[in-house]
């Protein structure tokens, strides 16, 4: 193959060194294409499974509690985040105007700190700061912990919201920033419309 440009007349490039370029390009491409499709949680469909937690600020703070197994049927979102933040904090104040606003129709919610117990003293005092209804709860081994196989939840995701009822997962919504915190309400309010809240 011959290439002309203005610094020299011709050019000729191996097909080999052609051949060995398009496989890079290609292979840098599918892995931006897969870095794109990184999901994390169950898939809508999937039921959740009974897995302990440790309790931070709730009804049953200090002590070991399955929420899944506490809201039972209830509609509920299953918050996860991979470690306390700026942005974690913005997300469990809108969780827990979430609720406020629809707790009435046995809506529930709790967030969950992967990382793990470390979180405790930060999720504390932010319950205590802002004064929040929902409750706080960690992975008892942080990421290790069996929850986080069971959930599927992506250790490279920030944040992962499933929205349940009846032990089933009707929407999933993960890796997005605080501003698109209407994706979560927007679904929560389909799953109350579903279910004549």
């Amino acid at each position: 193959m011959m290439i002309s440009n203005k610094i020299t007349d011709r050019l000729v490039v191996p097909r080999s060194l052609l051949l060995s370029a398009a496989l890079i390009v290609s292979a840098g491409l599918a892995q931006v294409s897969s870095a794109q499709e990184i999901v994390s949680g169950l898939a809508v469909g999937a039921p959740t499974q009974s897995v302990p937690v440790l309790d931070v600020t709730g009804a049953y703070k200090g002590q070991r509690i399955c929420y899944v197994c506490e809201f039972q049927d209830d509609p509920n979102i299953l918050a996860f985040f991979k470690d306390t933040s700026d942005a974690t904090k913005q997300f469990i104040l809108q969780l827990n105007e979430l609720y406020a606003q629809n707790k009435s129709g046995n809506f529930k919610v709790v967030a969950t700190i992967v990382a793990g117990p470390d979180a405790s003293s930060w999720l504390e005092q932010l319950s205590e700061t802002e004064k929040l209804e929902i409750p706080l709860v960690v992975f008892r081994r942080g990421p290790a912990d069996v929850a986080t196989r069971l959930f599927e939840i992506n250790p490279e995701i920030h944040n992962t919201f499933l929205l349940t009822q009846n032990r089933f997962v009707v929407a999933n919504v993960a890796g997005i920033s605080p501003d698109e915190f209407a994706l979560v309400a927007d679904a929560t309010a389909s799953m109350l419309a579903s279910d004549g809240l």
